[in-house]
């Protein structure tokens, strides 16, 4: 026997088996055998006969069974009922250009299922166990007309109001079992705005957190974060008296230079949620702020790395990474010299570096000493020995170069040398930066991206430094 094979323009597009609230394309509805769908037409007359869930158009939802076409052989669903009485949108054949109308009787049709009903009364039984809530004000499946245009309303699964130390929140609970109806979503959306209400969407369970279903709408436009009422969750409502949810949501990782989304779970309750009003978003985990401090942290790493490799990278390598990470660099207003004249930002950089890890960085010294005496020597590189003074103070690396200079200070003096310590020397630093001293014109035109490289560190005292740009 042949498999199921769907004619190639079906009148009716999608089908819900009431038995287990399931709504799939007609194109996707598989039987093996023409035998799995003779058990079908039966199923769905016995059905009608008994008065038990059924297999039902998506649109006027009303029972439909599979048909063969005798000319050529394949399948589609029809409406059991073909009389005029029948009035569904399907039936406009070719002038269904405009799928809204069709869209919102699917999306209705899904209250019909035995999973939207479940959902609902956890739900319901979750929202009454929380004072907080206005439960003179809580509504099932009632009308909700808009302020501005009394014309227009809705019928959310549930309408309540949230209590606010000086106020109050209308919030309109909405049952979401499918992903299929992004016009429906973006006009509701914008109806409870309009009401400075919040839309808030609940789903049916974790299961639908996967690779294909993370791509959903409604999921990314709500910050990653998406909620969960089960009967778990009611009990916790129950027991703690709060409305409490399943959050499935994203949480960025950094692996290398690279982000990756990795899923978690939790239970939250109503209390800890952000809530968004002009976006209609509510949620728990800021995945945005998050995701934007790893992009930042991934740069630093790159930028970190693109000197490391430097020497071991052949030129147009290291050239296209330098050049790609000044692009991104301009997205953060940091502006970099260009790879020809780096040479001002590499002795930044070897500065900067040597002081946050104690040890020289992109130099054949032997320690922080040596660098810090090479860059306090020579004219050309004092102009950055304020950004080494404000990482070496942070990372507490300023120790370890007095206890290098305190050796160095033995040594010399063992050999009748003279000797001026670290601690001599910063004070002279600081008083000839204070004093605008020639010798020591501090080069601030890297206080952006030094501020970016080391978020921690404040550059609180630049107003007493003159500042010499370089030349970029």
């Amino acid at each position: 026997m042949s498999a199921f094979i769907l004619v190639d323009e079906p009148l009716i597009e999608y089908v819900l088996d009431q038995a287990i609230g399931q709504e799939s394309k007609a194109r996707e509805y598989v039987f093996e055998s023409e035998r799995d769908v003779a058990k079908i037409r039966l199923r769905v007359f016995d059905a009608i006969k008994r008065n038990e869930p059924n297999i039902i158009c998506a649109a006027c939802h009303t029972p439909v069974y599979p048909r063969k076409n005798c000319k050529t052989g394949k399948f589609h669903f029809a409406h059991v009922s073909e009389n005029d009485e029948n009035i569904c949108p399907y039936n406009e054949r070719r002038g269904r250009l405009d799928t809204t109308r069709i869209d919102a009787m699917r999306y209705n049709g899904q209250k019909e299922g035995p999973d939207h009903k479940r959902i609902k009364h956890l739900l319901r039984v979750s929202i009454d166990a929380d004072s907080l809530f206005d439960h003179d004000k809580t509504r099932e499946e009632k009308n909700w007309y808009g302020s501005t245009d009394e014309k227009k309303w809705r019928r959310p699964d549930i309408a309540a109001t949230r209590i606010l130390e000086n106020d109050s929140q209308q919030i309109a609970f909405e049952i979401q079992l499918s992903s299929t109806y992004l016009k429906v979503i973006a006009e509701r959306r914008l109806f409870y705005l309009q009401d400075s209400a919040l839309l808030f969407w609940i789903f049916k369970d974790a299961n639908l957190i996967d690779s294909r279903q993370y791509q959903d709408d409604l999921f990314y436009n709500n910050n990653s974060n998406l909620f969960v009422v089960d009967e778990e969750t009611a009990h916790l409502s129950k027991e703690q008296g709060k409305l409490i949810f399943r959050c499935c949501y994203y949480e960025p990782v950094l692996e290398g230079a690279t982000i990756k989304d990795s899923p978690r779970e939790r239970f939250v309750c109503f209390d800890e949620l952000t809530i968004d009003i002009e976006q209609q978003r509510v949620y728990w985990f800021n995945y945005e702020n998050e995701k934007e401090k790893l992009i930042k942290e991934g740069l630093r790493r790159r930028y970190e790395n693109l000197w490391i490799n430097a020497h071991r990278d052949d030129q147009d390598n290291a050239e296209n990474e330098y050049n790609s990470i000044k692009q991104e660099f301009s997205l953060y207003h940091i502006i970099i010299p260009d790879y020809q004249k780096k040479y001002l930002i590499k002795d930044f950089t070897q500065v900067v570096f040597s002081a946050k890890y104690g040890k020289p960085f992109l130099a054949n010294f032997r320690s922080l000493l040596e660098i810090a005496n090479f860059f306090y020597q020579t004219r050309s590189r004092r102009r950055f020995l304020f950004y080494f003074g404000r990482v070496l103070e942070y990372y507490k690396t300023w120790d370890k170069l007095l206890v290098q200079d305190e050796c160095a200070a033995k040594k010399k003096k063992s050999t009748g040398k003279q000797h001026i310590s670290w601690k001599e020397k910063g004070t002279i630093i600081g008083k000839k930066i204070k004093e605008n001293d020639p010798e020591f014109i501090q080069d601030r035109s890297f206080d952006n991206l030094f501020l970016f490289l080391f978020p921690n560190i404040t550059l609180s005292d630049s107003k007493n430094c003159q500042t010499k740009p370089n030349q970029l």
